[in-house]
């Protein structure tokens, strides 16, 4: 007897080939057949004529780690057909945290709806009480550099050494290995030879590194250079996070072009690295990217304190040439304040915007909104005008580049509802599909749904999801294709993504006729479940 049938839908089951008609039967958490209904019966049948069957969307760039929570239900990408997110990314988790960290991290997770204590240590401790409390999507979790590093430094004694203790014991608990974000915080102070040592403990795991790099602007090439020699310190499995260039920011004209090109070479060579992309021209960034490392050494409270110096704000104007390095020429007006605990009533404003209704120029909004921020200097977050359109496309047609958002579940009330004002959290996984391969043609649909399912799920070694075949796990998307094409995607929605009319994780309905379920079918992806 089958759980469920879907009849009749047209499928693309992931793998890049075109669409087919076909009956799909889920018995339990599995996907029981493809193909022709073969009469055992079902317990219950979706009449899926003219609607679009493909597997449950996989992030493979993924920070709902920060939010999930405060969003346990995962609201705004459950809608959108996601059912597996890589999380961890960037190097900022949450664990390990370091006796005297808790409050820090407490009034960051406070920032995207949690309202809890922090009563975890270890990363353990962490996915323990994560998924101690259920999850709409199954997560497959890196731990952060960031976090290793400043949970070692607090620790004192040995830093390395340290770090590679607590990696260990990550890895232990079901890591699928680190990431690193050295633009910014802890990761900007690392030195190559440490990243090294961590990456030979995740070797001996058969596990991966994923890094946002050094420099993707005017050093694109060094940066490039190395993460390579970090992955082959470890002999790793590689993911070069949001491989992209912002415009007007000094890289050299063909730098990407040349960075994908040695990405290639790596991959000839036998480095099984891949790329992503995010959807849209505009990005999250951390606001505290942009300050210098004197000001952050004596951490992020007396950083914010120090802010109120005129003297201090001065010396940091002309030491600000890093990160999104187009403020430091002026561009201000490509930045808006996106999260901001201490001064919510400019969310979602334009600097040049908060200057006018503050009374001062750019800069010193900046700098009020940083000083008013205390402890959570850590927490505020920008979002920008990053890149041109034409490079978007680029990324997200090319063959080596996955597909992901950059961002985390939100959800449409709280403090996540009132603090994430661009579409790229309610739509920017549909978007891929709406815009790039629906209307803009950037890619054919069937290629858009591998590069989000199959393809993730190979490189990341997550075994049996991502495709719509017998034995696969069934996680699943019926889409209404018509509302798939015709949502504008670019604009805030009044409600949740409607096109996913149905979706499970794990054979179980968390989306049913467009309406959240109240199932929590979601699981941790430990190291059984890779490769």
């Amino acid at each position: 007897m089958i759980d469920l049938l879907i009849r009749g839908a047209s499928v693309i089951d992931g793998s890049g080939v075109p669409e087919f008609a076909a009956d799909v039967g889920i018995v339990g958490t599995r996907i029981a057949f493809v193909g022709r209904d073969p009469g055992a019966g079902a317990v219950e049948e979706i009449d899926a004529t003219g609607l679009l069957l493909t597997p449950g969307l996989i992030d493979p760039h993924s920070h709902s780690d920060w939010s999930i929570l405060g969003n346990r239900d995962a609201l705004s990408t459950v809608h959108q057909g996601v059912t597996t997110e890589v999380v961890g990314n960037c190097g900022v988790t949450y664990a390990p945290i370091a006796e005297g960290d808790e409050e820090t991290a407490r009034r960051a997770l406070a920032a995207f709806g949690y309202e809890g204590e922090v009563p975890w240590r270890s990363f353990a401790d962490l996915l323990s009480v994560v998924h101690g409390g259920g999850t709409a999507q199954n997560l497959a979790w890196f731990v952060g550099h960031t976090g290793l590093r400043r949970a070692a430094e607090r620790h004192g004694g040995d830093l390395v050494g340290t770090m590679e203790r607590d990696l260990h014991e990550a890895l232990e608990a079901g890591a699928i290995g680190f990431s690193s974000g050295l633009e910014y915080g802890a990761g900007r102070n690392a030195e190559t030879s440490e990243l090294e040592a961590l990456a030979r403990v995740a070797g001996r795991y058969g596990a991966m590194y994923a890094s946002h790099i050094r420099n993707r602007d005017v050093a694109l090439a060094e940066a490039v250079e190395e993460f390579f020699r970090v992955v082959h310190a470890g002999d790793l499995r590689a993911q070069l996070s949001h491989l992209n260039v912002r415009h007007g920011t000094g890289a050299a004209t063909g730098a990407w072009a040349k960075a994908v090109a040695r990405l290639e070479r790596e991959r000839r060579s036998g480095v099984d690295v891949l790329a992503d992309m995010t959807p849209y021209p505009e990005g999250i960034g951390l606001a505290a990217g942009l300050l210098p490392d004197w000001l952050l050494s004596e951490g992020e409270e007396a950083a914010a304190d120090a802010l109120r110096s005129a003297e201090v704000r001065a010396r940091v104007r002309e030491d600000s040439d890093r990160y999104w390095r187009f403020v430091h020429r002026g561009q201000w007006g490509r930045v808006r304040l996106a999260v901001s605990p201490a001064t919510p009533e400019w969310e979602g404003l334009t600097f040049p915007e908060i200057a006018a209704v503050n009374g001062t120029d750019e800069w010193d909004a900046y700098f009020d909104v940083m000083a008013a921020s205390g402890g959570d200097l850590g927490a505020v977050q920008f979002m920008g005008a990053l890149f041109e359109p034409d490079h978007v496309a680029e990324a997200v047609s090319h063959d080596r580049f996955l597909l992901g958002v950059d961002g985390f579940t939100s959800r449409r009330d709280g403090v996540l509802g009132a603090r994430t004002p661009h579409p790229l959290f309610f739509h920017g996984y549909q978007h891929f599909l709406s815009h790039h391969a629906l209307r803009a043609g950037t890619l054919r649909l069937e290629n858009a749904v591998h590069k989000m399912t199959a393809a993730v799920a190979a490189h990341f070694g997550l075994r049996d999801r991502g495709c719509v075949a017998e034995g696969a796990f069934a996680d699943l998307v019926l889409w209404d294709r018509e509302l798939l094409r015709e949502t504008d995607t670019f604009v805030m929605p009044e409600h949740y993504a409607t096109a996913a009319r149905h979706v499970w994780v794990n054979g179980t309905p968390v989306v049913e006729h467009g309406i959240r379920t109240v199932h929590r079918p979601g699981t941790r992806l430990e190291r059984a479940d890779v490769t």
